[in-house]
């Protein structure tokens, strides 16, 4: 929607138009644009020029152009009260930037009779955020972690020593053991003297029990 150097743009010729008052379409527009300035513009491109600045959410200019469906097509006209516009003003109204620019809120405060179709609030930039963050708020230091208890030291277990083996006891001598053998051979002796006849192999076997 930027003008042309040393001509007008298709947006300022199209709104120059509809500020003429009437409902008009499409064709409508194009044509009384190239009868009055000469310049041919498709009906396609007029549509779709004309479907942009009648939104209000796309231009503030769209506040003030109303939109009417009929048959097939649309037709448009500008608002009664916003036709005491000049072609500057409502041209300036269709920009979004440029020193040609014209806000809504100035439309307004110029032309009051126009608030029943917009309100400033709905024109009035958000406030930008200030460049100063809000101070964050330091973290909280983290409590030191509870030492570790030291691990128990294991108990060293008692090795067992092994039992000295038990030495076998070994059967008590007696003293009078050359005395009883003398006495066993002697009884033997004299049982084989009263045997004479017998032919008799005596094995004399001695055992000493506890």
């Amino acid at each position: 929607m930027k003008k042309k150097k040393g001509n007008k743009s298709n947006a300022q010729l199209i709104v120059g138009v509809l500020l003429g008052g009437g409902a008009l379409r499409s064709r409508d527009i194009s044509k009384k644009i190239s009868e009055t300035d000469g310049k041919d513009i498709k009906v396609q491109d007029v549509a779709s020029m004309l479907s942009k600045i009648s939104d209000s959410k796309k231009c503030d200019l769209g506040h003030f152009i109303q939109r009417k469906k009929e048959g097939t097509g649309f037709i448009y006209n500008m608002v009664e009260e916003a036709l005491k516009l000049s072609e500057k003003e409502a041209y300036g109204l269709a920009l979004k930037t440029g020193k040609e620019r014209y806000t809504l809120d100035q439309a307004l405060k110029d032309y009051p009779a126009l608030r029943k179709y917009a309100e400033p609030s709905k024109s009035k930039a958000k406030a930008p955020k200030s460049a100063a963050k809000k101070a964050v708020k330091p973290a909280k230091a983290a409590k030191p972690a509870k030492a570790a208890k030291p691990a128990k030291a294991a108990k060293p277990k008692k090795s067992k020593v092994p039992a000295a083996p038990k030495k076998k006891a070994e059967p008590p001598v007696l003293a009078s053991d050359d005395k009883i053998i003398d006495k066993v051979t002697a009884s033997l002796m004299q049982k084989l003297t009263d045997l004479e006849n017998l032919n008799v192999n005596v094995k004399v076997s001695v055992k000493f029990e506890e």
